[in-house]
C-alpha cells in the first residue's frame, strides 16, 4: 500500500520500520507537516498516497501552551490543518491521531485535570472532523500509549538526540498498530456471527435448568456472560448479523429469551434461530441459502470443541473461534472477535439496518412460498426502484458493495474512491445507482451499473448487485430501464462482457437471458452486443410488475 506519515515531531525510523510491507513516502521534514496541509503539495499528490497518516506528539504540540486559552486555541488550528489535508488530498485514506498529553505539559496547579481536558478537547475535534470529511478516521495513538505505559513509550534520549519521543520499541509497537489498520483497508469484513447458547451466551443448559436456573446477570460468572451479551448487541448495532446455532427444542429457548428479565440480547436482534438437534454444520450451510450469503462470510463461537472441530471439517470456508479457557476472558474474546473479523472504519446506513432487512427477507421468503404463482408473488411485494447517478454522498455506499459484491457481479470490477473519481472523470465513466423498496421495508441502494460511451455504443464496464435483493427480478427491471434510457439517447450499440470468477456462476447467462449475442470469448471472458432493434421484445415478470422511477430527469 502506498502510505505517508506527516507528524509535529522526528519518525523517520517509523518510516523504515514499515518500508519492509508498504511503499512509503517520507516528506522534506517532520517541521512540514502543517504547511503540507495548508497547500496541496505537488510530490506527495504525485504520489497518491493510498492512506495518509498524521501522527500528533501530544506535549510537543502544546509546549508552548500556558494555559487553558491557550490549548484550546492551539487544538482549534491544528484542527483547521487536519481539515485541509482532508479537503486537498480527498482520495487519500486519512488517519488523524488522538494525542497524550502528560500533566507537566499544562502548567498551574491543576495540570492533571489540564492535561485529560486538552486531549478530551481534541477527541471532540476529531469526531467532528470525521463528520465533515469521509476520508477522515481517528487513530488510536493514545490508547496505544495507556496501554503500554507512558514510561514503556516514551524515551527521552531519543528526544534529546534526534527529536524522537518514542522508544525503539514502542516505535515497533507503533508499526504494529499501523500495519494492523492497513490490514483492514484490504481486508473483507465477515457478515454473519453465529452463536452457541448454552454456556456461550448464558451459564447452564437451558433444557436442564429453564429460564430462571441458567447463569446470567447479578455477580461472577452471570456478570461476565450478560458482559458477553452486551458486547454482541453492540457487535449487533454496527451491522453485524447475529444467527444462533444451538443443540436445544426451540421452545426452550423461546423461554429463556422471553422470560429471563437479565438477558440482554432479545430475539429480534437475530437475523436466523436455529435451536434443533441438527448437525450445527448443516444448520450454517442452510443458513447462508437462507441469508443468500457465502461460508466464507459466517464466523462460529462455540464452548465445545468437538462442535468447533466439526465446523473446521464440513465448512472451512467459516472462521472459528477458539473459545477462551477461562470463562472471564469471553467479552474481552468477543471485542476480538469484532476487530479480526467485524470492524470497520466506516458505517454505512445499510450496514446499521441489515437485522432489520434480513428479517424482513424473511417475510417475503415466507409469502413466495404461500403464492399461487411467482408473478402473484412479485406483484404482491409492490416494489419500487429509485435509479439515480452516484453522488458524493453516495461514494462510501457505492465503493462498499462494489467491493463486497460476489455473487451477482458480471466483471467483479473493485475499485477504491481513487479509481473510482478517475473513472467518472477521466474515462467518462457513468455510474448507476439503484434503490429497491416494497411493502416490507427499503433495502437501500443495492446494485450498480457502470458504463461509458464510445461514440454511439455504451460499454458495460460492470453490472452488480446486493445479495439481499437477487430473486426478484430486479435486475430485469434495472437493465430495461438503462437499455430503454441509453437507445432514447442516441446509442445503436451496447457491449457487455461476462468475467468468470469462483463465486459469480449466478450471472453467467445474464446477457443472454438479456437478449445479446456472443461475439467472443478470451479465456474465462466472454464479450457480447445488443444493437437497437434487435433488444427482446417480451417482458420479463420483473419489468411488467416492479415500478421504476429516474431521481433526475436528463441523464
Amino acid at each position: 500500500m502506498r502510505i505517508s506519515i506527516l507528524s509535529n515531531v522526528n519518525l523517520d525510523m517509523l518510516d523504515g520500520l514499515l518500508k519492509k510491507e508498504h511503499e512509503v513516502y517520507r516528506t522534506s521534514g517532520y517541521g512540514e507537516w502543517a504547511a503540507l496541509a495548508l497547500r496541496r503539495e505537488q510530490g506527495l499528490a504525485d504520489f497518491a498516497p493510498e492512506c495518509l497518516l498524521l501522527l500528533l506528539e501530544g506535549n510537543e504540540l502544546l509546549k508552548q501552551c500556558t494555559e487553558e486559552g491557550d490549548w484550546r486555541a492551539e487544538l482549534d488550528r491544528t484542527k483547521e490543518y487536519a481539515a485541509k489535508l482532508a479537503e486537498n488530498y480527498p482520495d487519500s485514506f486519512l488517519l488523524v491521531s488522538t494525542i497524550d498529553v502528560r500533566p507537566e505539559c499544562i502548567r498551574g496547579k491543576d495540570s492533571a485535570d489540564g492535561a485529560l481536558a486538552a486531549a478530551a478537547y481534541w477527541d471532540g475535534a476529531l469526531s467532528q472532523l470525521s463528520g465533515r470529511y469521509p476520508n477522515l478516521h481517528r487513530f488510536e495513538l493514545r490508547s496505544l500509549i495507556e496501554e503500554h505505559g507512558r514510561k514503556a513509550f516514551y524515551s527521552s534520549r531519543f528526544w534529546y538526540l534526534g527529536s524522537v519521543p518514542y522508544d525503539m520499541r514502542a516505535l515497533h509497537v507503533l508499526a504494529d498498530e499501523i500495519r494492523r489498520v492497513l490490514g483492514k483497508l484490504c481486508c473483507v469484513r465477515r457478515k454473519v456471527l453465529v452463536l452457541d447458547l448454552d454456556n456461550t451466551l448464558w451459564g447452564g443448559v437451558a433444557g436442564e435448568d429453564g429460564p430462571e436456573g441458567i447463569v446470567l446477570g447479578g455477580d461472577h460468572e452471570g456478570a461476565v456472560y450478560q458482559d458477553t451479551q452486551r458486547e454482541i448487541r453492540r457487535m449487533q448495532r454496527q451491522g453485524v448479523l447475529l444467527a444462533i446455532a444451538s443443540k436445544n427444542n426451540p421452545e426452550d429457548v423461546t423461554k429463556i429469551f422471553r422470560e429471563n428479565p437479565h438477558m440482554v440480547l432479545r430475539e429480534e436482534d437475530f437475523a436466523a434461530i436455529c435451536a434443533n438437534w441438527e448437525p450445527k454444520h448443516e444448520n450454517v450451510r442452510k443458513m447462508a441459502e437462507e441469508l443468500n450469503l457465502g461460508l466464507d462470510a459466517f464466523v462460529f463461537v462455540d464452548d465445545n470443541e468437538a462442535e468447533r472441530a466439526a465446523m473446521r471439517i464440513h465448512l472451512p470456508e467459516v472462521a472459528v473461534v477458539e473459545f477462551p479457557a477461562e470463562t472471564a476472558e469471553l467479552p474481552e474474546r468477543m471485542r476480538r472477535v469484532y476487530e479480526e473479523y467485524f470492524w470497520s472504519f466506516k458505517l454505512t446506513e445499510e450496514d446499521r439496518e441489515k437485522t432489520r432487512q434480513y428479517r424482513e427477507e424473511k417475510q417475503r421468503r415466507d409469502e413466495r412460498a404461500a403464492a399461487a404463482s411467482y408473478e402473484d408473488y412479485l406483484r404482491s411485494l409492490e416494489t419500487k426502484i429509485r435509479l439515480a447517478r452516484v453522488t458524493p454522498e453516495r461514494m462510501e455506499r457505492a465503493v462498499q458493495l462494489m467491493n463486497k459484491t460476489n455473487q451477482f457481479n458480471v466483471c467483479t470490477l473493485r475499485m477504491d474512491v481513487t479509481q473510482l473519481n478517475r473513472y467518472l472523470a477521466e474515462e467518462n465513466g457513468q455510474l448507476i445507482m439503484a434503490e429497491v423498496s416494497d411493502k416490507y421495508g427499503n433495502s437501500g441502494w443495492v446494485a450498480e451499473f457502470l458504463y461509458h460511451t464510445q461514440g454511439s455504443a455504451a460499454i458495460i464496464d460492470n453490472f452488480l448487485m446486493s445479495c439481499r435483493v437477487m430473486g426478484r427480478m430486479v435486475e430485469d427491471a434495472v437493465f430495461a430501464a438503462v437499455r430503454e434510457r441509453l437507445f432514447s439517447q442516441g446509442i445503436t450499440e451496447i457491449r457487455a462482457a461476462y468475467r468468470k470468477t469462483a463465486k459469480n456462476k449466478p450471472v453467467e447467462r445474464l446477457w443472454e437471458q438479456f437478449g445479446f449475442a456472443e461475439t467472443g470469448a478470451d479465456g474465462e471472458c466472454r464479450q457480447y452486443r445488443l444493437l437497437r432493434g434487435e433488444e427482446r421484445r417480451e417482458k420479463t415478470d420483473g419489468e411488467r410488475v416492479h415500478t421504476v422511477v429516474w431521481e433526475e430527469a436528463e441523464f
